[in-house]
């Protein structure tokens, strides 16, 4: 079930969405890891779920240069009926759903003269989080957010960007499980920069 909105306002400046979500699942499928010597996973399903949450995103351009974006997004999504014959995962937070989702950026467009027409710079922060690795909510992922920047140069086809990720080399986990008695990790992209070349060409334009 799920109701929203789409509202614009300041003479077209600022558009806002907004909705409102309640999931009612039934069997529901889940990857496991069962415990003992043998490796490997296997598909169950939760007798019941449900998710409850929020998502807002807000874009804001007070002049032609300037865009603002920032989204957030809540939800609540926990077993109502599961078990697994030995234990009772009833009220336990459902594994990979993230609590928090959330996105800021700006964007700085400068028009610039003959050899360069556009130079473009932009600073954004992404976070995610907390959420569980398994059923039974023995393991966690607390929220984090990254850090990046980029900057680049457009002139007619060919755009030259500089960009970084994950510039703090924030230390998080993308995917975890365990197995033989083990936990295996991966972990997320450290401090990363590069330099990325575009070519565009558009084929309806005139010779």
């Amino acid at each position: 079930y799920e109701v929203g909105t789409h509202v614009s306002c300041a003479d077209g400046r600022v558009d806002t969405d907004l909705s409102l979500f309640y999931i009612d699942c039934r069997d529901q499928q889940l990857t496991m890891f069962p415990d003992g010597s043998t490796t490997g996973r296997i598909t169950t399903n939760a007798g019941k779920t449900r998710s409850f949450g929020a998502e807002v995103q807000v874009r804001y351009s007070p002049t032609s240069q300037w865009i603002f974006n920032t989204s957030y997004g809540y939800t609540n999504a926990k077993f109502v009926e599961f078990t697994d014959g030995l234990t009772d995962f009833q009220g336990n937070r459902v594994p990979y759903a993230p609590r928090n989702t959330f996105f800021a950026s700006a964007t700085y467009r400068l028009p610039v003269g003959r050899w360069i027409d556009v130079m473009s710079f932009n600073a954004r922060v992404r976070g995610v989080g907390d959420f569980y690795w398994d059923e039974d909510n023995s393991t966690r992922q607390p929220f984090y957010a990254t850090l990046g920047l980029s900057a680049s140069a457009t002139h007619k086809f060919l755009t030259v960007e500089v960009w970084g990720e994950n510039l703090t080399d924030t230390r998080y986990t993308v995917f975890s499980f365990k197995s033989i008695g083990n936990t295996f990790v991966q972990r997320g992209k450290p401090l990363t920069w590069g330099v990325t070349a575009r070519l565009s060409f558009d084929s309806n334009a005139a010779d």
